[in-house]
């Protein structure tokens, strides 16, 4: 392609995704900023993809939001966050800064519209990355950068029937990011595909290996489909999904053991709680009322973590990750539902029961830092959508996105095919 087709590519493509930004994007409350004339490399691998970006990451020229009124209308930031430049490098265009639950601590602030879901926008698109997965699952981009602490990619994605993929801890930086729980922060990608969300991973990481799985030995995470927590309508849908992937020439299913992935939620909480003091407690000591009611509760609990506490949970953390990295023993990948239930109403923040149980499958890879990536596996009776989650080892990222590619290919045939038996 000349550089003539190239400049053409990217206006026309950067043209779609305003004017759906406009006939879609803003009805459901999914954009915070639009960016005009973003820079980018003509020559990138991206070759202009519009991207959306969550509203706490450093885009210079825009102010970064957080999802909170006094931050939204602060200074601009002065400069780009390491992720930004890579991606505008690489080809991208940042168009758009997407909303969030405040400070991605779990729950909308009052004063600001929750994004909603666009399968059914009587819904929300979930958090915190919430406004992301809108724009992606809306057809607005194909792509947009989220965070994730415990699941804000991966549920969203689960909610909105796209791909979320949080990568391996510390393989994207996350300066010039909002800091939630450092040691639990991931930054990630939203995406309508697989092949997209490595396309865009493989600009903001530098480069990852791409290996072609002839074949997939996967275990499934038997347990968490037995869990009582699980609601029906979610197990029947992951469930049909695991017999149609059993029934795969090149998949191999096995069940595995996965209650050490389920222990390592008791010690979440003090990590999340305490390591967001760190961050918000000077702010909240000085101005209670810069936060939203929700989260400032959530802060005023954080207050209570001690530090013998936050010691005791990341010993807790360490003793745990061997047994939690051992469930990949003999397996390539291991899958499960991505959460516990379909999209609800509006997003329920983490101190009710059941914000509580929202994070349960997709949380432990945070604690242990692996990736971890949800594809849409299937619609309920109501045509809600709902994720399977699949996760690796650490630093098989690309193991992963290969792997789920394969599966998600092999979830979009025809149950009837003969090349899917």
């Amino acid at each position: 392609m000349n550089q003539t087709s190239q400049d053409w590519s990217a206006a026309k493509q950067l043209r779609d995704a305003r004017e759906k930004l406009h006939r879609l994007g803003h009805p459901l409350n999914a954009v915070v900023t639009e960016i005009a004339d973003p820079p980018y490399s003509v020559d990138g691998p991206l070759q202009g993809m519009p991207i959306a970006v969550k509203d706490m990451i450093d885009v210079a020229g825009c102010a970064r939001g957080n999802g909170n009124p006094e931050d939204m209308a602060g200074p601009p930031s002065s400069t780009d966050a390491p992720v930004i430049t890579a991606l505008r490098r690489g080809g991208a265009q940042i168009f758009a800064l997407s909303a969030l639950l405040e400070y991605a601590a779990g729950a909308q602030h009052p004063g600001i519209a929750e994004a909603r879901n666009p399968v059914n926008p009587s819904r929300t698109a979930g958090g915190s990355s919430g406004g992301s997965a809108a724009l992606v699952g809306a057809g607005v981009c194909p792509a947009a950068l989220g965070s994730d602490t415990g699941g804000s990619i991966r549920l969203p994605a689960h909610y909105c029937g796209v791909v979320g993929f949080k990568p391996t801890f510390g393989s994207v930086s996350v300066k010039g990011v909002q800091a939630l729980a450092p040691t639990l922060d991931h930054v990630g990608v939203l995406a309508e595909d697989v092949a997209t969300v490595t396309r865009v991973f493989e600009v903001m990481s530098g480069g990852i290996r791409h290996p072609e799985p002839a074949a997939l030995k996967i275990g499934v995470l038997a347990d968490q489909l037995r869990d009582t927590r699980l609601e029906s309508d979610v197990h029947d849908v992951v469930s049909a999904a695991i017999k149609r992937l059993g029934q795969h020439a090149l998949l191999s299913l096995v069940e595995v053991d996965g209650s050490a992935l389920d222990a390592l939620n008791e010690s979440l909480t003090n990590i999340i709680l305490f390591e967001a003091w760190q961050v918000h407690g000077e702010v909240m000591t000085e101005r209670p009322g810069h936060f939203g009611a929700p989260t400032a509760r959530l802060l005023a609990a954080a207050e209570k973590v001690t530090r013998a506490d936050y010691e005791r949970a990341l010993a807790e953390r360490s003793a745990l990750i061997p047994a939690a990295l051992a469930v990949l023993d003999g397996v390539d990948v291991i899958i499960g539902p991505a959460g516990p239930y379909v999209a609800p109403e509006v997003s329920p923040p983490i101190d009710t029961p059941a914000g509580e149980i929202e994070g349960i499958y997709s949380s432990p890879f945070n604690v242990t830092g692996q990736p971890a990536i949800v594809i849409p596996c299937g619609v309920t009776a109501e045509g809600l959508p709902v994720g399977l989650q699949i996760a690796a080892l650490p630093g098989a990222d690309g193991a992963l996105l290969a792997a789920a590619a394969l599966l998600e290919r092999a979830l979009r045939r025809d149950p009837g095919d003969e090349d899917a038996a």
